[in-house]
């Protein structure tokens, strides 16, 4: 084999893992927005279940028999 088709093969190689790595670091780009708007939704969230817990815990303290259930009389 000659020097200059080595040279046109390792060049080859070379513009191939370009490209990979070229892609590699768009997708892991993309993942990284979808992990941040991920992580964003679960913030608003958690906050949004504190919020109805906090009120739960509101409602259950102005009236401390909401949560029982009365048996009816004929059991």
């Amino acid at each position: 084999m000659s020097k200059s088709l080595r040279s046109e093969e390792t060049d080859q190689r070379i513009e191939e893992l370009e490209t990979k790595i070229t892609f590699q670091d768009h997708l892991i780009e993309e993942l990284n927005q979808a992990l941040i708007m991920q992580q964003k939704d679960l913030n608003k969230l958690t906050r949004i279940v504190e919020n109805v817990v906090s009120q739960v815990e509101k409602i259950n303290d102005l009236n401390p028999n909401a949560g029982q259930v009365e048996i009816p009389p004929h059991y």
